[in-house]
């Protein structure tokens, strides 16, 4: 079963049997990029003071952004072939999530599932690196415009890989660990202290950047620093809530419930099991609670009769 939709994200489109969404925090992101790529990349293409600039320089964020796109389909494409429900693709902040309803079943599932998006990076890094090449002879290595899109991919992909739980290179060590160790447990739980251990070198070496930075006066290495600060706490958060909630010893199967992404609030959660009661049903399990709350054990009324028997 797919996560129900957020009422703080947006549907732009569908392909298929994916929706595409945005949290409000990805047009952040898309300021960010489109002001960086203004900077870097578009004044070797029209010049300096072109009107086109700014048109140019959100195009090519968006082109990074499908990219990031490409790279969660295929997350969800091969989860659906391995019979995992997966509906939606959601861009933030940090990048993009796909929405998977369950867990893989085996170790060799998730491997698959999880190699399926930095492989796609990589291929798209080498059709690009290709193009360049291909229009620029004379260059080395990430020639001209479609060489540094290319770039980009390769840096999509080697993030991804790092083995830091719940990344893609997290979830291919608790593939590995799990199929060596056939224990599900441990496997998560090593995995996820080591993406925890990666969001503190993260979060260290941004603010030992952005200190320098200051203390040298700087100021160009100040965002960088805090940036990769901010990426190491949300990292660190995440393999702290994703490694409590997938760490059990029994993968959770497609009838199970939904794991809702919410986004800097509680980036994974294990929703409670989805239950049809009547008006008393519920009138009585709202006073278990109450008895459970004030230590008092309350017995559940008998069921009333229908109206036309004593």
């Amino acid at each position: 079963m797919a996560p129900p939709a957020s009422s703080r994200t947006w549907v732009l489109f569908r392909l298929g049997p994916f929706e595409i969404a945005i949290h409000p925090s990805w047009f952040l992101m898309l300021g960010v990029i489109a002001f960086v790529v203004n900077a870097e990349i578009v004044p070797a293409l029209v010049g300096p003071g072109s009107g086109w600039a700014p048109i140019l320089s959100i195009a090519i964020a968006l082109l990074f952004y499908s990219f990031v796109v490409l790279h969660e389909l295929s997350h969800a494409i091969v989860a659906r072939l391995h019979g995992i429900d997966a509906r939606r693709i959601t861009l933030f902040l940090f990048g993009g999530v796909a929405q998977i309803g369950a867990e893989a079943q085996k170790p060799a599932d998730e491997f698959r599932i999880a190699a399926a998006g930095p492989l796609c990076s990589l291929i798209l890094a080498g059709v690009l690196v290709g193009i360049g090449h291909a229009l620029h002879p004379a260059e080395r290595f990430f020639p001209g415009v479609w060489g540094r899109l290319g770039l980009i991919n390769l840096f999509l992909a080697a993030f991804n890989l790092v083995p830091a739980f719940p990344m893609d290179g997290g979830r291919l060590l608790r593939a590995g660990l799990w199929s060596a160790l056939r224990d599900r447990v441990r496997a998560t739980r090593w995995a996820a202290n080591l993406g925890k251990a990666f969001a503190f070198v993260l979060i260290g070496g941004g603010g030992a950047y952005a200190a320098s930075s200051i203390a040298s006066a700087q100021p160009s290495g100040v965002i960088p620093g805090v940036w990769y600060a901010l990426i190491g706490s949300f990292l660190l958060r995440i393999a702290d809530t994703a490694g409590r909630a997938e760490g059990g010893a029994v993968p959770r199967g497609p009838d199970a419930p939904p794991r809702v992404g919410r986004l800097f609030e509680e980036t994974v959660r294990l929703s409670d099991p989805a239950v049809t009661v009547s008006a008393d049903e519920g009138e009585t399990a709202e006073s278990h609670a109450r008895g459970r709350r004030s230590g008092t054990a309350v017995r559940p009324r008998p069921a009333r009769p229908p109206a036309d028997q004593p």
